[in-house]
């Protein structure tokens, strides 16, 4: 018999490099809330505003997906 166990159905999906992924917003470190107005240079943010609380520091802003264990996962 013919073991087709080990064909793919095609080639495999083709990875994003992390340089090249759009980054769709920020979250804000001091607030919680999402962040839509900033400015990146690669991974590296370089401005940031949150419109709820008025944080600007670079510092307390993560990339959204990237936001960490403490985000709700419902």
């Amino acid at each position: 018999m013919c073991d087709n166990s080990r064909v793919t159905d095609g080639p495999p999906p083709k990875k994003v490099s992390r340089e090249d992924r759009e980054i769709d917003y920020l979250m804000c470190g001091q607030c919680g809330t999402p962040c839509y107005v900033f400015e990146t240079e690669g991974e590296t943010i370089t401005e940031a505003l949150c419109l709820v609380c008025g944080n600007d520091e670079v510092r307390m802003f993560n990339i959204g997906e990237e936001a960490g264990p403490d985000d709700d996962e419902r």
